[in-house]
């Protein structure tokens, strides 16, 4: 039979490692929240570049068609 001392023992080692576990876990998730919002910020960015990328192709497509049909009177 285990003596008072040898459970208390157990008892504090089994507390340290789900206290190391979680730690680690809570570290990991907030290290994780930077890297998601950095690029959740990269996407928005990129959202707003293709847009404009996209109007400035329309307006381009429109004077060229406005110029060939100069060129073919």
């Amino acid at each position: 039979m285990m003596s008072f001392s040898q459970v208390k023992d157990w008892f504090t080692l089994v507390v340290a490692i789900i206290s190391v576990v979680a730690g680690v876990i809570f570290w990991v998730q907030t290290s994780n929240d930077k890297v998601v919002e950095r690029i959740e910020n990269d996407i928005v960015e990129l959202k707003t570049d293709i847009k404009s990328i996209q109007q400035d192709n329309r307006e381009i497509i429109r004077i060229m068609g406005r110029l060939e049909g100069l060129i073919d009177k």
